[in-house]
Formats: structure tokens, C-alpha cells, sequence
């Protein structure tokens, strides 16, 4: 990096700096949904992902960098060239689907893996990095913050992969929208399953390469999909118990709302082949789990 690059930088770490000093307390987050493993940070892997992630898969490759983009540059040409993590890379840059460095433009590299953790409505970067007791300023290697300003709710910050608590999401598995909300890529649906029924519908918003009746899902998707307890837009939820058919349930989710709660998608929950939309509350106890 050049004296001007650094310089820039250090000016975006100073606000994280001083405010770190005139926070002498933070209350500490509260727990969030278990979705990692119970495992050390460096021999796991986050649910919602691969399993059976490498040990060294945590290390830092060196320093964040910050690099202006070469003409025809993407993702991929500078994680290999960097050799760095290409997802913490979309989600430190916020690069939505298809998106890629644009010529000339500052492309923040991150250190190494990272995983999305949710921030809590109102909360400030440097509150959020005194929560998970980190220093404030490993946030700027693997986000692009502007201000130490309060953030919306139902928005995740990326963190080292190492320090990552129960609750975080995988990048990999996931696509930023905006404000740093994770989301399903999208996938083309078809028509494979019996018109009229719950999968039939899930079936034609996205790709479901499995199959089964609602309540297989959850067994058989996992070998293909990454699964959680973790409600994201554009996965399937499956559900199970009263209030539904002895062979299940799924739907999809549309959005999740800034308290946890999520909207939902579905057919033949009101009668074969009406589609409704409700909204379903994450401590749900029919809710099996989520298929990303």
C-alpha cells in the first residue's frame, strides 16, 4: 500500500479508536441462536456450511489490505492473488449478486475467513466490538465502515472467523443485500412436486434438487444444502408437529424482520393450492429448521 493508501486507512481506524477510549462500559450482548458447532473455532465449522472445515482454515493470510482494482479484476482473481477468502471478501465490500470490483475502485481484502454476526438495533460498531470483546479496529479489516454510527437491526457485521460466537452465519453459504442483511442466493425453480402441495410452491421460488415429502426435507437436503437455525430470506423453512400435516410442512422465507421474526411464503396451508403469507415467530416450536 502506498503512503496515501496508508494514511487513508489509518484516518478510518481513528473513530473506532476514540470512541473504543470513551467506553470505559458496555453492557454485554445477550446470547444468540446456537448455530456453530460445539467445537474450537479452529477445528469447526459454522452450521448453515461445510462440515469438516481444515484446522488452519482460520489463519490469517497477513494484514487487511486495501487495493485499488485492476481493469477486468474480480472476487476471485484478487482472493487468489492475495490469497485470501474469497466470501469475506463480497461481504466486507458489499457486493450483492453478480457484483464485482469495478476498475479503479478501493477493494478491502480481510485478513482471512470471516462470519456474519447479527448486530442488535441501535447498536454502534464499537459497542457491537465491545460485546464480543475485540478490538474495535478488526471490524475495519473485514467491513467497510464509515461512521460509528447505530446500526439497524436484523443487520450482521463480518468477524474473524476465530472469534466467532454461537449465532453466526458462514459468507460462503450467504449473498449481502443491502444494509448488510445475508440472504439465499437465488436459484431457478421448477415444478417437480404435486401441484397443490406446500413443496410444489417452495419448488417453483427456488432449486430443490432433492426430494421427498415435506417432513424428508430436512434429512434430505442436508447432503447438498447447508442447513441452521438461523431464519435468512430465500431459504426453506421446514416445519413439523400440530397444526400440520402428518407429512410436514415447508415454505419459504421471504424476509426476516429486525426483531428475529420472519415472513413467510407458502401453499396448501390454507387449502390445496392457496398461496398465503404469514409471519412466524423464531421460538415457534414446530419449526425443524432452515435448508439455505
Amino acid at each position: 500500500m502506498d503512503i496515501r493508501g496508508l494514511r487513508h486507512r489509518l484516518l478510518r481506524h481513528a473513530w473506532v479508536l476514540l470512541i473504543a477510549l470513551l467506553l470505559p462500559v458496555i453492557a454485554p450482548r445477550l446470547p444468540v441462536g446456537a448455530s456453530l458447532t460445539a467445537a474450537a473455532p479452529s477445528a469447526q465449522v459454522l452450521n448453515a456450511v461445510i462440515e469438516g472445515a481444515p484446522a488452519d482454515q482460520t489463519a490469517p493470510a497477513g494484514p487487511a489490505l486495501t487495493v485499488m482494482a485492476p481493469a477486468d479484476a474480480t472476487v476471485d482473481s484478487l482472493a487468489v492473488s492475495y490469497a485470501r477468502n474469497p466470501a469475506s471478501i463480497v461481504w466486507a465490500n458489499g457486493y450483492g449478486p453478480g457484483g464485482e470490483p469495478q476498475a479503479g475502485s478501493p477493494v478491502l481484502l480481510p485478513p482471512g475467513p470471516g462470519a456474519l454476526v447479527p448486530v442488535q438495533s441501535g447498536e454502534s460498531p464499537s459497542q457491537f466490538a465491545a460485546g464480543l470483546g475485540i478490538d474495535p479496529t478488526v471490524l475495519l479489516a473485514y467491513n467497510v465502515l464509515q461512521e460509528d454510527a447505530p446500526l439497524a437491526g436484523g443487520s450482521y457485521l463480518q468477524v474473524p472467523l476465530a472469534d466467532a460466537p454461537q449465532g453466526s452465519l458462514n459468507p460462503a453459504a450467504f449473498i449481502p443485500t443491502a444494509a448488510g442483511i445475508p440472504e439465499v442466493p437465488p436459484s431457478h425453480g421448477g415444478d417437480s412436486f404435486p401441484y397443490g402441495e406446500c413443496t410444489y410452491y417452495v419448488a417453483t421460488r427456488r432449486s430443490i434438487t432433492w426430494s421427498g415429502n415435506a417432513g424428508e426435507w430436512w434429512g434430505n437436503a442436508r447432503w447438498s444444502r447447508p442447513e441452521g437455525e438461523v431464519p435468512v430470506a430465500g431459504a426453506v423453512v421446514v416445519f413439523e408437529g400440530p397444526g400440520y400435516s402428518y407429512d410436514g410442512h415447508v415454505a419459504f422465507v421471504d424476509s426476516v424482520n429486525a426483531d428475529g421474526s420472519f415472513v413467510i411464503s407458502e401453499m396448501n396451508y390454507d387449502g390445496r393450492g392457496v398461496v398465503d403469507q404469514r409471519t412466524v415467530q423464531t421460538n415457534d416450536p414446530s419449526i425443524v429448521g432452515f435448508i439455505y
